[in-house]
């Protein structure tokens, strides 16, 4: 049986890219600008959104994912902790959902507010990041953090709040650049 090349969710294109992305991500992880003791500036997350507004929700996930797993084997920091692994990849889930251009670079459909050019781009990225930053960052990231070195789970988080609500502002507005880039180098599908 013949099969529909452009109907192929996972086709040649998409692998490529996807790898790219990874390998961006794995360079980035290498990268931090300190800000203060406490509080980094880190570029991870510009792939993992690059590849959620690319390839959707479920590509994201594995776009995530393979960054923590492939940063881990180049250079492991401790032992391999899979909690990470899944935060990773539920990062590339949340700009997946909210990103994805199939979904919303379209001019019909539900939400308006949501498809509005940039000022439905910027909501949407605020949101996305909202969500990254208080599912993943303070709730998920520290129950792991705090399983992992075995701390009580309250004083990670109140240690992250700061950090989270300096980086917010920071990345979503890396996040937006990346996806404006992204809208003019990539035609769409």
């Amino acid at each position: 049986m013949s099969r529909n090349r452009s109907s192929s969710k996972l086709d040649t294109r998409t692998i490529t890219m996807s790898a790219m992305l990874v390998a961006l991500g794995v360079v980035f992880s290498f990268f931090r600008i300190p800000l203060s003791s406490v509080t980094e500036i880190t570029f991870t997350d510009l792939p993992i959104a690059a590849g959620g507004y690319l390839f959707g929700p479920g590509v994201g996930f594995l776009i995530g994912a393979l960054i923590d797993i492939c940063g881990f084997l180049i250079k492991p920091m401790g032992t391999y902790f899979p909690g990470f692994t899944l935060s990773s990849g539920l990062i590339g889930v949340i700009y997946g959902l909210f990103l994805y251009r199939k979904w919303w670079d379209g001019k019909e459909g539900p939400y308006p507010l949501l498809r509005d050019g940039t000022k439905g781009l910027v909501i949407r990225i605020l949101i996305a990041k909202l969500l990254k930053t208080i599912l993943i960052s303070l709730l998920l990231s520290c129950f792991w953090l705090s399983m992992y070195y075995g701390m009580d789970f309250r004083v990670v988080f109140f240690g992250s709040l700061p950090k989270e609500a300096i980086n917010y502002p920071i990345e979503s507005c890396l996040i937006y650049i990346t996806v404006k880039l992204l809208r003019r180098a990539v035609p769409g599908n």
